[in-house]
């Protein structure tokens, strides 16, 4: 798949997020969390990639054309 670079960037940044917050899931799950770490935590973690998930979806829009 050949996308451009600001693409790339927001799919990157988001991919950053939702990976600490899946690393840190399968910590608790195992019963191994680092310190500080809970499912509340976690949830926050992932509440904090909504706003780049929109970013990656709206520049995703923005390089076809599409408008709301």
């Amino acid at each position: 798949m050949i996308v451009p670079e600001r693409v790339l960037t927001a799919s990157r940044d988001l991919n950053t997020v939702l990976a600490g917050a899946d690393a840190m899931a399968k910590r608790i799950d195992r019963g191994l969390p680092r310190e500080g770490e809970t499912a509340a935590v976690a949830l926050l973690e992932l509440k904090d990639a909504e706003p780049r998930l929109s970013a990656m979806r709206r520049i995703m829009r923005e390089d076809l054309g599409l408008t709301d």
